[in-house]
């Protein structure tokens, strides 16, 4: 199928004729199409999880809302 295409489109480009023979335009198409199959393949979404060791004791004074305000504004 390459084949084939690289005639067709040497055929319809004699500038391209000019620099590329039939079996770099070959290459050029077969290491493209390999190129669009690998990317065509989803990859998994990473799914984090953290388990907290200690729990969050929210009675401790430095969790104090004023504690974390900004002083410039």
């Amino acid at each position: 199928m390459a084949q084939r295409i690289a005639q067709e489109v040497l055929a319809n480009n004699p500038k391209l004729k000019a620099v590329h023979s039939k079996e770099s335009i070959k290459k050029i198409l077969e290491k493209e199409a390999l190129k669009q199959m690998q990317e065509q393949r989803v990859q998994e979404p990473m799914v984090v999880r953290i388990n907290e060791k200690q729990a969050v004791d929210r009675a401790d004074p430095s969790n104090l809302p004023y504690l974390h305000k900004n002083p410039a504004v």
